[in-house]
């Protein structure tokens, strides 16, 4: 029964770490007097690429300096890294009960090592977008500024959300899924070894009997 549920777990996992390909992993929304409701200006971070009102935002670069980067270097490896969990985590699923445990969280590990290194990168790069920029285009009075990775900010006239996009929660989905998976995998030879013990170790309880010249 065990097997049958680490085998649903992994295959659902390896097909929301697929699915996260075309989603979005992080989102941006810019809301200002000229851009309000439907019209705020939004940026999404998919695994491969920028997208959202991109040419819109460049137009902003002549006024505070800034510069939206046309792609990121995490575009380069991190498709593979989601792909890779997802064919690994199957691969390890197949190995036997002694070593199928840590393999799925070997891959649980290196998946999430991974993605905390392309969120570390994007802190970054969203700090170096409000403070490394164009000093000859910067309005006057207008000072450095970090856009929030998660959260809401005010910056000049814009009021500035970010969240984790859908793409983002099914990749934390995937990992709980092979984590639930690996901890399914976990051999039960303690209890087994226990049982065998107290069973060695009991005593059989013999009723008395009555002598029939009592």
């Amino acid at each position: 029964m065990n097997k049958a549920l680490v085998t649903l777990a992994v295959i659902g996992a390896s097909i929301l770490l697929l699915v996260s390909l075309k989603l979005p992993l992080w989102q941006m929304r810019l809301e200002a007097p000229q851009y309000r409701d439907q019209e705020a200006l939004r940026v999404a971070v998919n695994p491969d690429s920028l997208r959202g009102d991109l040419k819109e935002l460049s137009v902003l670069d002549q006024y505070i300096g800034v510069h939206i980067p046309p792609t990121l270097p995490q575009f380069k490896w991190l498709p593979g890294l989601l792909i890779g969990g997802a064919v690994l985590g199957i691969g390890a699923s197949l190995f036997r009960a002694s070593m199928r445990s840590r393999a799925l969280v070997g891959v649980s590990c290196a998946l999430a090592a991974g993605l905390a290194l392309a969120a570390t990168q994007a802190i970054f790069q969203i700090h170096d977008i409000g403070h490394k920029r164009d000093q000859k285009t910067v309005l006057a009075g207008m000072k450095d500024f970090t856009p929030p990775f998660l959260g809401t900010t005010k910056i000049a006239q814009f009021t500035v959300t970010s969240r984790f996009g859908l793409g983002a929660w099914l990749i934390g989905g995937a990992l709980a899924l092979q984590l639930g998976a690996a901890g399914l995998s976990r051999p039960q030879t303690a209890k087994v070894g226990n049982l065998k013990t107290s069973s060695r170790n009991a005593v059989p309880q013999l009723a008395p009997t009555t002598s029939p010249l009592s």
